[in-house]
């Protein structure tokens, strides 16, 4: 947490809403959303941007122009359930163990596969290019005719085209972000 001389702990009780999500949850946070993550792991995906503005929580030398950051937010209310994302059943998944996030942008989804020991998961091809992170447990991905150990901390690039199957040793959770 943050102390009490931080200037953040201002902005965060003025500008922001407090949500506590549960594991496996996601959320969209707009272009113009000021956001900070105080706690847990996390999978952030961005889309496309030359925007990324750095200010509050940085060491004073790292950050922007502070007008530019105040300039470039709506203040605009936001309900606090409007940016949960739904989790919902993937069409590319063969054995019913793989959901879909789908935040309200082109750029990409998100895939999420969580099998128990000895379950195993394919996931269809996919039209474009994605990146897929173990997050805990371990077992086999294979994909283009090769065998790969996964387990968590292992990130993998996959390419158009290819069909993906994963078998679990024991708990497997893997995130995997894709463009199509």
């Amino acid at each position: 947490m943050y102390g009490i001389e931080d200037n953040g702990n201002l902005v965060a009780l003025l500008c922001m809403n407090f949500l506590v999500l549960d594991a496996g949850s996601a959320i969209y946070i707009p272009a113009d959303g000021i956001h900070a993550y105080l706690t847990g792991n996390i999978i952030e995906c961005m889309a496309r941007s030359n925007n990324v503005i750095n200010t509050g929580f940085c060491p004073r030398a790292d950050r922007d122009d502070i007008d530019l950051f105040v300039n470039a937010l709506t203040f605009r209310q936001h309900d606090p359930e409007e940016p949960i994302l739904k989790r919902q059943k993937s069409e590319k998944s063969i054995n019913g163990r793989t959901d879909v996030f789908k935040p309200p942008v082109s750029e990409f989804n998100m895939l999420f596969t969580a099998l128990v020991a000895g379950e195993e998961e394919t996931v269809k091809e996919i039209k474009g290019p994605s990146i897929a992170v173990a997050i805990s447990g371990r077992g086999r991905m294979t994909a283009g005719g090769k065998d790969f150990d996964i387990g968590e901390g292992s990130i993998y690039f996959i390419g158009q085209g290819v069909e993906v199957k994963f078998s679990a040793k024991d708990t497997l959770q893997v995130y995997r972000a894709y463009v199509e």
